[in-house]
């Protein structure tokens, strides 16, 4: 039944994203994040709903006057510089199977550039930050859940098959998604969704303890730092993480903090040590190849003659080893641009915004998304997340309101300049009698 019922809205859906192309981004965004087919066992569970979704999108926005496309595309640049090197690395790749992964990346790309082209209003914008907010969350509040009835015995996990379905991806994921989650209760308005957006962080934090990653605990404390630093309502946040402490202390049992604890001894920890197995022959592969190895070398033939340790074969366990053994330092340092424009242009949105209501909304979120980003660089500093969706649409939404801060700022210059003799003339409506 499940299956027919998400087959009937979607398929139904299709259609409306080519007349309108902006619901299409929406659901595809949706579709990435939240993963909704996983949750099915039937036909809907391997249907290409992305493809589709995306196909119709981009078809639609053929006959949108309002789009921005290279407008986007210049904003997007880093990343844009980045899909391109990444074309190169994989042309050049050991692994039979990095076309297929290269191509998975390019469609999410596409897609961000099509999605900020259609991200020209404020409005658009708080609806996309909401979908992009609610389908992590919704995450994040089950796992909270979750934790508090099973007493942290056990982990939580996110959907099969996705970029965040082990514990630790998950967590890094909950991470970067906490601090959008205290600006959405800022932002509304309505006493209800108010009530729902206080419980919602607080589950969100337990959900990251319940994951027991300790690379995601060493992130949600840098971030609960930084948070006091930047945010305007201190005692709250203070108020916050004094129960999610509280919570921990009293829920998670002895095992977690024995694994906790492991962070300060990590030379007798196999898992971790097989970390910097990987790291080192990141660095190796880099060192010894212009274009690294590509997507999915690991476990190949380069483990043999570039590992300390040959047999002991993970995937990179950072974002960071990431770029650099798949694409070498070039990609490594187009990756590390790509983070730095990222909060430079959450920095300009910050010195762009007025001192009126939409432009401490817009302070608020630019400072909210930077929080995020340092959320994700220290808890990607132990998950290979590079290319998780999710902080490719946190940057576009930053460039998007970038945008509209810009186009406010030359319409209210424009009308500044206007001679008053220039101007439309004002009729009065006069009652005869």
């Amino acid at each position: 039944m499940r299956d027919i019922l998400l087959c009937v809205l979607l398929f139904g859906g299709v259609p409306v994203a080519f007349a309108r192309p902006f619901f299409g981004a929406l659901v595809f965004t949706w579709l990435g994040l939240m993963n909704p087919h996983r949750f099915t066992w039937g036909i809907a569970y391997d249907m290409p709903w992305s493809l589709m979704y995306a196909a119709a999108t981009m078809g639609g926005l053929l006959f949108v006057a309002d789009k921005r496309v290279l407008d986007s595309l210049r904003r997007y640049w880093p990343v844009v510089l980045y899909v391109i090197w990444m074309g190169i690395t994989t042309l050049n790749a050991v692994s039979e199977t990095a076309g297929y992964r290269y191509q998975q990346v390019l469609k999410v790309h596409v897609m961000c550039v099509v999605t900020l082209a259609l991200l020209t209003t404020r409005k658009r914008i708080l609806w996309f930050s909401a979908v992009l907010i609610g389908s992590i969350a919704f995450f994040g509040v089950k796992g909270g859940i979750f934790t508090i009835l099973g007493g942290g015995q056990d982990l939580v996990w996110g959907p099969p098959e996705t970029a965040i379905r082990d514990n630790n991806h998950l967590a890094a994921g909950l991470v970067v998604t906490l601090p959008l989650l205290l600006w959405a209760y800022t932002a509304v308005q309505h006493r209800l969704a108010k009530l729902a957006l206080i419980a919602a962080p607080l589950l969100v934090a337990v959900s990251i303890l319940g994951s027991h990653s300790r690379g995601a605990f060493l992130a949600l404390t840098t971030m609960a730092l930084v948070l006091v630093i930047k945010g305007k309502h201190k005692l709250t946040l203070l108020t916050l993480a004094a129960i999610v402490a509280a919570v921990a202390i009293v829920l998670m049992p002895e095992k977690y903090w024995e694994r906790i604890d492991t962070i300060n001894t990590y030379q007798e920890d196999a898992s971790a040590m097989g970390r910097v197995n990987t790291w080192i022959t990141a660095f190796n592969v880099a060192n010894s190849r212009l274009t690294g190895a590509g997507y999915e070398y690991y476990g190949s033939w380069l483990y043999r003659t570039h590992a300390p340790n040959p047999d002991d074969v993970h995937s990179s366990h950072s974002i960071y080893f990431q770029a650099l053994g798949e694409h070498g330092w070039i990609g490594f340092g187009i990756y590390m641009t790509f983070l730095l424009v990222f909060w430079f242009s959450c920095s300009r949105l910050m010195r762009l915004s007025p001192d009126t209501v939409d432009g401490h909304a817009d302070k608020a979120m630019a400072k909210m998304l930077q929080v995020s980003l340092i959320g994700f660089m220290v808890g990607g500093a132990f998950v290979n997340i590079g290319n998780w969706d999710a902080i490719y649409y946190a940057f576009i939404i930053a460039l998007a309101l970038n945008r509209v801060r810009e186009t406010e700022a030359e319409a209210q210059r424009t009308r500044t300049r206007t001679p008053r003799s220039a101007q439309p003339a004002r009729v009065s409506a006069l009652k005869h009698t």
